[in-house]
């Protein structure tokens, strides 16, 4: 067998892996959904989770799933203006108050409303887990 067959068979030996290993941590993920709607024209508004990190509301909009792999414990969430460089607590309502297990998708669900001086909230907040 030459070298050049050796080497394409390890390629493809190496992208088969790579192209399961998704598809073994995408059975052991939480997933978060986001629909948002409001003003959400370019890519500034971002929500944010401690230990998870910040997510892209526009992305979501478009049809991102973020998926974690550790339990996802839901006690709080930042509203992030990249604008304006500022950060606003957001609290929970009882359906968001909760930790999202491995194989379940969080869908939360709210408006997206721009107050004075360019603070965002979301209003109507709500989550459902499936």
């Amino acid at each position: 067998m030459s070298v050049g067959v050796r080497m394409k068979k390890r390629a493809a030996i190496l992208l088969m892996m790579l192209i399961q290993i998704p598809a073994v941590y995408a059975a052991e993920t939480a997933n978060i959904n986001i629909k948002i709607s409001g003003a959400i024209h370019d890519n500034r508004y971002f929500m944010c989770m401690p230990d998870v990190g910040c997510l892209s509301i526009l992305a979501a909009k478009k049809g991102k799933v973020f998926s974690m792999i550790n339990p996802l414990p839901m006690n709080t969430i930042f509203i992030t203006n990249t604008r304006t460089m500022r950060v606003y607590n957001q609290g929970l309502p009882k359906s968001c108050d909760t930790t999202v297990q491995p194989n379940k998708t969080i869908t939360i669900y709210g408006n997206l409303v721009k107050q004075h001086h360019d603070k965002v909230v979301l209003q109507h907040l709500r989550c459902v887990i499936t």
